[in-house]
């Protein structure tokens, strides 16, 4: 049974006779009349007969007619949600720990206004780990940090973090006797204190370790922590040093750390929305246009 039919087969009973569903459907009659004829042959029965110059349900018609009316709002609803639109509309979403707690309140709560029925999810992970979902297809989106090297994937730049370096207070000798210039970490040499890191795919992990064997830091493996609460908790008990995005910071307990800038080529780091290529759906053109508040937002 074709769904296109089905709802020809509707749009007569419910208007009246083929012309006045033609006029609705915006359809020449003849087409109408053909989509009716093709749906008896397929079932194998009359759904209309002609009395005078109007048309009447048969039994089958009419057992038709009331039968179909869930299925085509099934139907309907079915498409909506699989096109994003509808109120079953699903949207899988990826993000950074930083970016999720940081940055998605606002997006997410607009995003909600303009999809009130959206089904909405949240995961976070590291950057490795979420371009693997989208890749999966298990996410629709993700919001990581670069480099934006897979070019089979769709990279727009969203907001711009500003690492800074924590350490335990007090400050070690080597940064403490530095420049005093803010974010000159190279005057001087930095002790032999390990990094306190998310684990591996985590892009500001690459990003510290980097700016790690800059510095001159003997190499040696990191201190792996899951939450930025962890991390600022093993740096201030002294475990190492870490970089983290300064917007973080004001959700943190910093009482025991030293924040230090870093230089350029190290602290400014973009987020990206990553999504697979083609066409988008229109709750994932929802998430761009809830994200364009706050394109390139600088952190605080």
């Amino acid at each position: 049974m074709d769904f296109a039919d089905l709802q020809t087969f509707r749009a007569v009973v419910e208007h009246g006779g083929v012309t006045a569903a033609a006029a609705q459907l915006h359809r020449v009659q003849s087409s109408i009349s053909a989509r009716l004829s093709a749906l008896e042959r397929d079932l194998g029965c009359a759904l209309f007969e002609r009395v005078g110059r109007r048309l009447q349900l048969t039994p089958e018609g009419r057992h038709l007619y009331e039968r179909s009316a869930a299925l085509v709002q099934d139907l309907v609803a079915l498409r909506q949600e699989l096109a994003g639109t509808g109120p079953g509309a699903v949207l899988c979403l990826g993000a950074m720990e930083s970016t999720a707690a940081v940055r998605l309140a606002p997006v997410l709560a607009q995003l909600r206004r303009a999809q009130p029925g959206m089904r909405l999810s949240l995961r976070t992970g590291t950057t490795g780990a979420l371009l693997q979902g989208l890749e999966q297809h298990a996410l629709d989106a993700v919001l990581v940090a670069g480099p934006a090297n897979r070019p089979t994937l769709d990279w727009q730049p969203v907001f711009e973090e500003e690492l800074v370096l924590i350490t335990p207070l007090p400050l070690p000798t080597a940064l403490a006797s530095g420049a005093a210039a803010d974010g000159d970490l190279n005057a001087a040499p930095l002790p032999a204190t390990g990094l306190v890191t998310f684990s591996a795919g985590c892009a500001y992990r690459e990003v510290a370790l980097d700016w790690a064997r800059a510095q001159g830091l003997p190499p040696g493996p990191a201190t792996e922590i899951g939450s930025y609460h962890a991390l600022a908790a093993a740096v201030t008990a002294g475990m190492g040093l870490g970089l983290l995005p300064r917007a973080v910071l004001g959700s943190l307990d910093t009482r025991g750390l030293q924040v230090q800038a870093l230089p350029e080529a190290w602290a400014r780091q973009t987020t990206w929305l990553v999504t697979r290529q083609g066409p988008a759906s229109a709750a994932l053109r929802a998430l761009v246009q809830a994200l364009r508040g706050g394109t390139l937002a600088p952190s605080a």
